[in-house]
């Protein structure tokens, strides 16, 4: 099966469902027969599309006749072939042509209608090569909003609300860095092995890697991206990530777990815990001794957290499906720490999911915020004192981080913040807030953006 073809298909699914890039991508994989090769430029086309889109569009658009309706397939056809002029230099550009007006016409046979459609594509692209990466954009400084939303592939609500709360200065940084594809890390079983022989292990089979520089165990592979890690068909690759002594996970969620002191406690509560990468974590960091309940709303979730505590050797965990925004939590009475890794925007996580953008509104948020808040108020009336609540997310929107732990302050005074930096010694100091709340971003840190508060109990 042609990649480009599979790529379109994939699109054109992704544009009437809100299911996420990689398992659209995994599914049509499911169906078709395509090697390695292929497989790399089915997730190099479809994640670069949909991350690309509205810049595609705003160009596409500059020799596209406005009075011209295109349709979803057409529209998507032109995107494929725009984003191979404009982004991937290691394509040919007859050749990206070439390919796209192949697409556009294969169905349709030698007919006029054919022929037509392929004059009309092969003259856009065209015009794209030679004028598309020097028309220009909106100005920055006349129109920011437009500029970065338009030049760098953003909604302008969220562009406009960047530049309101962070300045002009950090929404450019960021919404670069967001663009760029996410490298592979992992997290490194230390009761199986060390950091140390995991990479001899893999420099021997010739894939380099790095330690992390904020995280004890984190391991980071160079020039390999998240997004070509399960249909790259690098078999090697594939069954070194398979193995129970590591775990795929970005460094800024290895950071969360060390906020709950896990060496030190002997019964720890995850209460919103699928998939699992901080549930086993935790685990590992408890010596697998003490007990560890991992809780979470679904029980197809659960069923997956199981499976990842299996593969890992998670041995203290136990699991429970619950909705934590309604049932009694009295069982947390016993608990030394309890952990929140709440439902979030996820803008912090742009690298790997770009559809995030484009599937996100304002309302959405607050709405998130609100759980959010709920989600704390019912675990603080059953946390012991003495006991910890640490509270995370993967945004980057002080609405669903900093406004949510405020509030639950004010309401419950008898929590307090205790400063991340003492749990974290590695961690760049710009990653920890005057308030003492973790926070990272990819343009600083080069990790996910997230977030954490640890909150003690008096």
């Amino acid at each position: 099966m042609n990649a480009r073809k599979v790529a379109l298909e994939c699109l054109l699914t992704l544009s009437h469902t809100s299911a996420s890039i990689a398992s659209v991508v995994d599914s049509a994989f499911g169906r078709y027969t395509i090697d390695g090769r292929e497989r790399r430029l089915v997730n190099g086309l479809v994640y670069g599309v949909i991350r690309w889109q509205r810049q595609l569009d705003w160009v596409l658009n500059q020799f596209i006749n406005p009075r011209f309706q295109l349709d979803a397939r057409h529209r998507n056809i032109l995107r494929l072939g725009a984003f191979q002029l404009l982004h991937l230099d290691g394509i040919p550009a007859h050749a990206a042509i070439y390919e796209t007006v192949q697409l556009a016409t294969s169905h349709l046979r030698k007919s006029a209608r054919g022929r037509k459609t392929a004059g009309f594509i092969n003259a856009v692209l065209r015009s794209v090569q030679r004028k598309g990466r020097t028309l220009a954009y909106p100005p920055l400084d006349a129109n920011p909003i437009e500029h970065i939303a338009i030049s760098l592939s953003y909604p302008t609500w969220l562009v406009k609300r960047w530049l309101q709360t962070r300045g002009v200065s950090w929404t450019l940084a960021f919404c670069r860095a967001s663009n760029q594809i996410a490298p592979l890390a992992f997290r490194v079983n230390s009761l199986l092995t060390q950091r140390e022989e995991v990479c001899q292990s893999l420099e021997t089979n010739g894939i380099a890697a790095k330690v992390s520089k904020i995280v004890p165990d984190g391991l980071v592979l160079e020039n390999r991206a998240i997004t070509a890690f399960d249909a790259t068909g690098d078999q090697t690759l594939k069954d070194i990530l398979r193995r129970e002594d590591i775990y795929v996970q970005d460094e800024s969620a290895m950071l969360v777990p060390y906020l709950l002191s896990p060496e030190n406690a002997q019964f720890i509560v995850d209460l919103c815990a699928a998939p699992g990468g901080k549930t086993t974590h935790l685990a590992h960091l408890m010596g697998n001794a003490g007990k560890l309940l991992a809780v979470d709303v679904s029980a197809e979730k659960i069923a997956l957290l199981q499976k990842n505590c299996r593969r890992v050797g998670a041995n203290n965990v136990e699991t429970r499906v619950l909705d934590v925004t309604q049932a009694d939590l009295g069982f947390v009475k016993a608990a030394d720490a309890v952990l929140i890794d709440a439902p979030c925007s996820g803008f912090g996580t742009l690298r790997r999911h770009p559809d995030i953008r484009w599937n996100k509104t304002f309302d959405q948020i607050r709405a998130l915020s609100e759980m959010q808040y709920n989600l704390l108020k019912n675990a603080a009336q059953h946390i012991k004192p003495g006991g910890i609540l640490v509270y995370s997310t993967c945004s980057i929107e002080p609405m669903e981080n900093e406004e949510v732990v405020q509030r639950f302050l004010t309401d419950f005074p008898m929590y307090s913040v205790e400063d991340a930096r003492r749990f974290l010694p590695d961690i760049p100091s710009s990653a920890i807030t005057t308030q003492g709340f973790l926070q990272t971003f990819p343009h600083e840190h080069g990790v996910d953006g997230a977030f954490a508060a640890r909150l003690k109990k008096e």
